[in-house]
């Protein structure tokens, strides 16, 4: 395994079972400009006052009604003293329907891409323009560029940087209360590209990640195999989810939403590696992004709230019984959920006035991590000990008074989440510290070797249970009248 100075292997009693608070959201969806991005504009350095001395890099793009183009291939200026300004010609006007041309610049020395407004042309006539703009009075970035995470905290800029499919998915999640408070945009190649565009998602620092309008069908949810080397969509969403949870770094565990498609009722598709604790699956009768939907009502809420009839901002039809029950299973009087590792959107009689809520808080894995209150919740307390526990690696010795401080620093931990009723209660056995508790002549040779071997190999194991109470999802009331 790779270095990891604190080693968590959370394990659930999934009967009665034990991410970081709230949650960000990282979607990956196609971008749709309302037209062709322009040729290339030509630049030259001229003489005059105002830039810095150094490299620029120019773009343009295209303003119609229905909004902006992607922007042109970039141009590198190089300014001297003296020649402090840039000559741009041969600006591109537009086929009909353009209203105005946007130019962008990066800032001195700024590389590929990164990119600010520089000014807006208001006309589809003007193909020349002076630049003498200090780098401190540039304005907005252009749309995304395929494969480069952005972060966004509102739907307005998301839906002009990111038309289509992306930005629908972004303002959806954004549309939820509660809801998140920070949402990557990732845009795919035109292909789309999946896997490369979910290689860009890896690193960020996002909790619930999206494929946009991209439901679970056969296709999406193939396995690799010939030419289709990295398996459907979201056979890849899986497979990202489930790898960096556990390979990509503290701090990194995450859980994928998919949608299955319009009205869809059959839970079969969700079987082999689809079938993840990481992965989140929502039947819908809508026309919008319910995956969207639903990640930005998860992300919404603390990690131990259960999403069981949450309310989603979301129009959907409403579901038969006999349509739930066969996304469900059936269930009996005294029993808990059924479940199929599918989730579905529900308007209940009894709960007053309309809207649409969660008929479960399922994970895509009914016979592990059956909730996704559990899982969150596993992440949360996992990242809290061990961003505590660090400050002691490396500088808390393996003594008596030590591995007391070590107990000390996780019982600050866990005791407010016992008292914020986020769990029930816990206990921490430190096996050596019983050891080290005894008089030295009172050792038996195995124990004395217990203590040697952990103080020359520098490790301490440390045994934590949790008392985690999951929320009540079932009520079952026999009444009897006499």
């Amino acid at each position: 395994m790779t270095v990891r100075y604190i080693r968590v292997n959370p394990v659930a009693d999934l009967f009665a079972p034990a991410v970081r608070a709230y949650g960000n959201i990282a979607v990956v969806g196609q971008v749709t400009p309302p037209s062709a991005a322009p040729a290339a504009l030509t630049a030259a350095a001229a003489a005059g006052s105002g830039l810095d001395v150094g490299t620029y890099r120019y773009v343009a793009s295209f303003v119609t009604a229905a909004g902006e183009s992607d922007v042109s291939t970039e141009v590198a200026v190089t300014t001297a003293p003296g020649s402090q300004r840039v000559a741009l010609t041969a600006i591109p006007v537009g086929a009909a329907g353009t209203v105005a041309r946007k130019l962008y610049r990066t800032t001195l020395g700024g590389g590929t891409g990164a990119l600010k407004l520089l000014t807006t042309i208001d006309d589809a006539t003007t193909t020349t323009y002076t630049d003498a703009t200090p780098d401190s009075s540039l304005g907005e970035s252009p749309l995304l560029r395929p494969h480069t995470p952005v972060a966004f905290t509102d739907s307005i800029e998301a839906r002009r940087r990111a038309p289509g499919a992306l930005g629908r998915a972004i303002a959806l999640a954004f549309d939820q209360s509660p809801g998140p408070t920070l949402v990557y945009g990732v845009r795919t190649a035109a292909s789309p590209d999946w896997a490369a565009a979910l290689d860009a998602v890896a690193p960020i620092d996002a909790q619930f990640v999206v494929l946009a309008d991209t439901p679970l069908d056969a296709t999406s949810g193939a396995p690799p195999a010939g030419s289709n080397s990295d398996g459907g969509a979201i056979h890849q969403l899986a497979t990202h989810v489930s790898g960096i949870s556990g390979t990509g770094g503290d701090g990194k565990e995450r859980m994928g939403v998919a949608m299955l498609t319009r009205g869809a009722t059959d839970p079969g598709l969700v079987s082999g590696k689809l079938a993840h604790e990481r992965m989140v699956y929502v039947a819908h009768k809508s026309d919008e992004d319910a995956a969207a939907a639903v990640a930005g009502v998860i992300a919404g809420y603390e990690p131990h709230i259960s999403l069981l009839l949450k309310p989603v901002n979301i129009t959907s039809a409403s579901f038969a019984p006999a349509e739930i029950a066969a996304l469900n299973g059936s269930e009996t009087f005294a029993g808990g959920p059924a479940g199929s590792g599918v989730n579905w959107l529900v308007d209940p009689a009894l709960i007053p006035g309309r809207g649409v809520y969660l008929g479960e808080g399922y994970t895509g894995n009914p016979g592990g991590k059956k909730y996704i209150d559990i899982v969150r919740t596993v992440d949360d307390v996992s990242f809290r000990l061990k961003a505590q526990l660090i400050k002691a690696v490396g500088t808390v010795r393996i003594s008596r008074s030590g591995l007391r401080a070590v107990q000390a620093q996780m019982e600050a931990v866990l005791a407010p989440l016992v008292q914020a009723e986020v769990i029930e209660g816990f206990d921490i056995t430190i096996p050596l510290v019983t050891l080290l508790d005894k008089e030295p002549d009172t050792l038996i040779a195995a124990e004395r070797t217990q203590i040697d071997n952990a103080q020359s190999q520098r490790v301490l194991e440390i045994l934590v249970a949790v008392d985690y109470a999951g929320a009540l999802h079932r009520l079952s009331i026999t009444l009897k009248f006499v």
